[in-house]
């Protein structure tokens, strides 16, 4: 007796189940991370909505007959899955709640939803980036309805990514890097707003005349547009971070510049920008630009009238030395004449210094009241290096009976200025180096104290615990 032909093997049932099988896999794994010990609510929040968007995946898994799309399911998932990494350096092991509260009250200051998602990661970057605009990107790629648009719309978790250097992550007086971060949304709604004016317009149409002379006068279509791209494509790339290096400095004050410079070190201070070096503007302009800025705030003419005071004056005089050297750095034109050595970054910055003054104006205007104040300067981190010294948190001045709260990036200014007298020490470097880790555990743990204390005695809900 003949047997019956194979059905074979069954491609869409394979796929289905493949689907679900991931889909209750990640399920799992964002349940089992609940349980960690997160520096706030935030991440439990996040959770929850990745779990209520996969309960949506996994209910329509059953019912799809398409291989195709089952196929896009299952790569939708893992790429999900990715968020892992996120919640598995989110909690309180690698991330320390001191950088969650100081990173809140900026928030709180700029007037933005305060959630956040902060970890470290291996590589060297300070970021924010969307949470919410990548799911909805993911799921928009998959169909997303109104189901989906109600998860979202209902979700009043964590709205942004925050990630950090893991090397870094003990490290205080690096956190001021995030007031550049902070700056970028400030320097795309700038943008966003001049592109539209007719001056700019006037002022691009002066810029294609000058590309037009660069070029010989007469070049072909292909050779101006690649060039008129290239100049406006610099142009934007450095009032980007030339904003937002401004946006630093008017939270952080001096912190801001000795971490830009902290970083900006490494690399050649006079490379000419390019799409090789992503259109950086030279380090050396750039510490030139933040120079400016805190000294235009009177945060330079505080900090060198502060070498005087009886008691942490050596401590300040210290960076004393290092403004002296910054300001030798910034006084060196080498940038600018590198820069005109190309035609096209000529044509991008001399339009760059007639746009820089309105956009820092700009940037000032909109942070407002969230600047950090060289009267708040002078006030309070003489007293907080002198706790500093003494082995005690950053987190309040005045008498022990009655004392007054600060601002936190008065404690950040107070972590720069000890290490910076550490480095110029002399001392052992394992001697050095210990100094370094207790003074930012106290730091971090002043950080942590200055938010919390400033929202008990407000009244507000601590959301760090």
């Amino acid at each position: 007796m003949a047997s019956s032909p194979s059905p074979g093997f069954r491609t869409l049932d394979y796929h289905r189940l493949r689907s679900a099988e991931l889909c209750l896999a990640l399920q799992n794994r964002f349940e089992e991370l609940r349980s960690r010990d997160y520096p706030d609510e935030g991440a439990n929040e996040a959770l929850e909505l990745l779990g209520s968007l996969l309960a949506i995946l996994r209910r329509r898994i059953e019912s799809l007959s398409d291989e195709q799309i089952l196929i896009m399911t299952s790569r939708a998932i893992v790429a999900l899955g990715e968020t892992l990494e996120y919640f598995d350096n989110a909690g309180t092991d690698q991330t320390p709640r001191g950088l969650v509260c100081l990173l809140r009250s900026l928030y709180e200051r700029l007037n933005r939803q305060s959630k956040f998602l902060a970890w470290p990661q291996a590589g060297y970057n300070f970021t924010i980036r969307s949470l919410v605009v990548y799911l909805k990107e993911l799921f928009r790629y998959l169909g997303a309805d109104a189901e989906v648009s109600a998860v979202f719309s209902a979700y009043s978790g964590p709205q942004d990514l925050v990630s950090f250097p893991r090397v870094e992550r003990d490290n205080v007086a690096m956190f001021s890097i995030f007031g550049h971060e902070l700056g970028h949304p400030i320097a795309d709604a700038f943008l966003q707003m001049e592109a539209t004016s007719a001056a700019h317009q006037a002022r691009g149409l002066r810029a294609r005349q000058d590309i037009i002379q660069a070029l010989g006068g007469s070049p072909t279509m292909p050779e101006l547009q690649a060039a008129i791209q290239a100049v406006f494509q610099l142009r934007r790339r450095a009032l980007e971070e030339l904003i937002s290096d401004t946006v630093g400095v008017y939270l952080f004050g001096p912190s801001a510049l000795f971490a830009g410079y902290q970083i900006l070190m490494w690399n050649t201070l006079d490379v000419i920008p390019s799409r090789q070096n992503e259109g950086y503007p030279p380090g050396r302009m750039r510490i030139r630009v933040s120079l400016e800025v805190a000294r235009a705030e009177g945060h330079i003419d505080a900090l060198r009238n502060l070498t005087t005071d009886q008691v942490v004056g050596p401590t300040f005089s210290n960076a004393g030395v290092l403004l002296d050297h910054l300001e030798q750095l910034a006084s060196d034109n080498s940038d600018e004449l590198t820069i005109n050595t190309s035609p096209i970054a000529r044509i991008a910055y001399d339009w760059i210094s007639t746009t820089l003054p309105s956009a820092q104006q700009f940037a000032r205007t909109e942070l407002a009241t969230a600047r950090y104040e060289d009267s708040t300067l002078k006030l309070e981190v003489p007293r907080l290096v002198e706790r500093l010294k003494h082995g005690l948190p950053p987190n309040e001045i005045g008498d022990s009976l009655s004392p007054v709260a600060v601002d936190e990036r008065s404690a950040v200014l107070a972590g720069w200025l000890v290490s910076l007298e550490a480095s110029q020490a002399g001392t052992n470097p394992d001697q050095a180096i210990n100094e370094l880790s207790r003074l930012n555990e106290k730091a971090l743990k002043g950080l942590e104290y200055v938010v919390l204390q400033r929202r008990y005695r407000s009244g507000t809900r601590t959301s760090p615990s």
